[in-house]
């Protein structure tokens, strides 16, 4: 069973990636469980051109490290997805990614995350969670992905989450239900 979190924060080390690690790092204990977390950041993901190769083709033909990323979001059992808010929705890094699965709708259909569980994490120093989860559960949804929780955070500075314990509880807590839904 595989666990995959993915962070879409511009941001190393940042609340978001603290966020999705602690989640992992509490799944962990609910049995035999692969977990990895991916920085969307750390990919080569270019910007959705509008060509439509990819409704032809049945493949992105930007050549970049896409196609493998969306393999590894189609492969795992269950989601951990987390996001700053970047004015009212997810950052650039991310919502690249979010549009480039546009043309996975032409190979899979929308149906490419059928059912598999989804924990949403977004992060604010302390507004915007509606149009973000609007942009993020829209996307989740469209591809059949069943959203268990979602998660508010509320963190300014890097390292603010991981000094506030009752954030850090409902991280751990919301994995819990994760993992119940996940495993047998």
């Amino acid at each position: 069973m595989r666990l995959l979190g993915l962070s879409g924060s511009p941001r190393e080390g940042g609340n978001t990636d603290t966020a999705v690690r602690e989640v992992l790092r509490q799944a962990l204990t609910h049995g035999p469980l692969e977990t990895e977390l991916v920085r969307v950041m750390e990919q080569k993901v270019g910007h959705c051109t509008g060509c439509r190769q990819c409704m032809k083709l049945k493949r992105c033909v930007l050549g970049d490290d896409f196609e493998s990323l969306w393999g590894e979001v189609t492969a795992a059992e269950g989601l951990v997805v987390g996001a700053p808010v970047y004015w009212f929705g997810p950052p650039g890094v991310m919502k690249d990614f979010i549009d480039r699965t546009h043309g996975a709708f032409a190979v899979g259909g929308g149906r490419a995350l059928r059912e598999k569980p989804v924990l949403l994490l977004s992060v604010a120093a302390d507004s915007g969670f509606e149009p973000h989860e609007e942009t993020m559960c829209s996307w989740l949804t469209y591809y059949g992905a069943t959203i268990i929780d979602r998660v508010r955070l509320f963190a300014r500075e890097t390292g603010d989450l991981a000094k506030d314990p009752t954030q850090m509880q409902s991280l751990r807590d919301a994995a819990d239900n994760l993992c119940r839904e996940l495993l047998p």
